[in-house]
């Protein structure tokens, strides 16, 4: 079997999720997914088998979110955390693959309403904002944040209580 029919599934299922994973620790996007990109290519460039892929991409993307922070010369490495203080390895990984299946599924709104839930909720722009960027009425973003939402929450078995948590 080619090599690229064994890592694109992999990629594709796992990709977001550790690029979430990655900037719990980073807190830079960008940083964040050439640490993630610099693990698929030595996923990749392995030679032999890895048995649980989960747990190699996990320990693999930590420990090159820890290098690239020792590199920077921060004094006092970061940990994801919450509001109630630090959290595991294991729930911040865990809190990203939720994430990634809350994106997906806001990914998957059509294009309108999607546009008008990101910008409201992500972008923190007020519908007035939102109607004169994108050549609405103020009415009809509404509405469309309202269904976006509306088809979320019936979709939340999917997304568990995390679509809270962000909307």
């Amino acid at each position: 079997m080619p090599k690229t029919a064994v890592i694109k599934p992999i990629f594709q299922a796992w990709y977001r999720p550790m690029c979430l994973y990655a900037l719990h620790y980073l807190g830079d996007p960008d940083a964040a997914e050439d640490v993630v990109q610099e693990v698929f290519i030595s996923l990749w460039n392995q030679d032999g088998p890895i048995g649980n892929v989960k747990a190699w991409l996990h320990t693999a993307v930590r420990n090159r979110c820890i290098d690239q922070l020792r590199r920077g010369n921060k004094k006092e490495l970061p940990l994801p955390c919450d509001l109630e203080g630090p959290i595991s390895d294991e729930e911040a990984f865990d809190r990203s693959s939720l994430e990634a299946r809350l994106w997906a599924a806001v990914e998957a709104l059509p294009e309108k309403r999607r546009q008008c839930l990101v910008m409201a909720k992500r972008d923190g722009m007020s519908y007035r904002e939102i109607a004169d960027e994108l050549g609405l009425k103020e009415n009809t973003v509404r509405n469309h944040i309202a269904r976006a939402l509306e088809t979320l929450r019936e979709n939340r078995h999917q997304i568990s209580d995390l679509i809270f948590l962000f909307f």
